[in-house]
């Protein structure tokens, strides 16, 4: 899964560069010349959706969305795998069915040739982010799972434990 991580952070790192060299070049044409570039917020809002689901991904491979953590820390044994499961499970549906849903609109824009306005480039293109989000989500989620699910079944929770302090005292 390590190609898949450098794919991650390579997308998050395009992206954000792409649209902050945008929107600076953006800024500088209103102030110099009077004028904006027309593409500008098409392009970034489009790569802000890829960035957001890609950014999701990788939160949910280093396990950093701290409410769900809250509680499922409090929870012990049994109660911690039912908790577990439970929220992968809702997970997998919820990132399955967008999954699902965003590949029938990347499809039907596709299929009517629907452009972008400023640029007249195919829709479906951007749109391509939603389901590749969802997918790398859904994966993260697997795999968050199934090291979790070991980690609780080897008793591996005092280690966790002191894996995420080490954590907070690096940052």
């Amino acid at each position: 899964m390590r190609g898949l991580a450098i794919l991650e952070y390579v997308l998050v790192a395009v992206s954000l560069g792409t649209m902050s060299v945008i929107t600076f070049a953006n800024v500088l044409s209103r102030y110099l010349f009077h004028t904006s570039f027309s593409f500008a917020e098409e392009i970034t809002i489009n790569l802000f959706v890829l960035m957001t689901f890609v950014g999701a991904s990788i939160a949910i491979k280093q396990q950093a969305h701290f409410g769900f953590r809250f509680i499922y820390d409090k929870l012990s044994g049994m109660w911690k795998r039912v908790a577990l499961a439970a929220t992968c499970m809702v997970m997998i549906v919820f990132l399955s069915c967008m999954f699902y849903f965003s590949m029938e609109l990347v499809l039907a824009q596709a299929e009517r040739g629907r452009v972008t306005p400023a640029l007249s480039i195919p829709q479906w293109l951007f749109t391509s982010a939603i389901p590749l989000g969802s997918l790398l989500c859904f994966i993260r989620t697997v795999e968050m799972w199934v090291a979790e699910s070991k980690r609780l079944t080897q008793g591996g929770e005092k280690q966790r434990k002191v894996e995420m302090a080490a954590k907070e005292v690096n940052r």
